[in-house]
């Protein structure tokens, strides 16, 4: 036995013509239609999502404290 395995949707129209141009050929053909569970993908960024709930920060706080981290990174650095 030979397995043809079609991964993407296919119209149903397309199939059995594909089964009928199979069967001209003298092949024995059939359509089986697998059922695939669906796989809950969970994004590790979605855990953070009200991590800074009861926190007073904005965007400039943000970039303040980078800038600060940055400076001082690359003072510390001898090239």
């Amino acid at each position: 036995m030979t397995e043809l395995i079609l991964k993407n949707r296919i119209d149903r129209q397309k199939l059995n013509s594909i089964v009928i141009f199979l069967k001209s050929w003298g092949i024995d053909a059939e359509i089986k239609t697998i059922k695939t569970p669906k796989i809950k993908v969970e994004e590790p960024f979605s855990q953070s999502f009200g991590m800074w709930e009861d926190r007073d920060i904005d965007i400039k706080k943000i970039r303040q404290m980078a800038y600060k981290r940055r400076t001082k990174s690359y003072d510390n650095d001898t090239l």
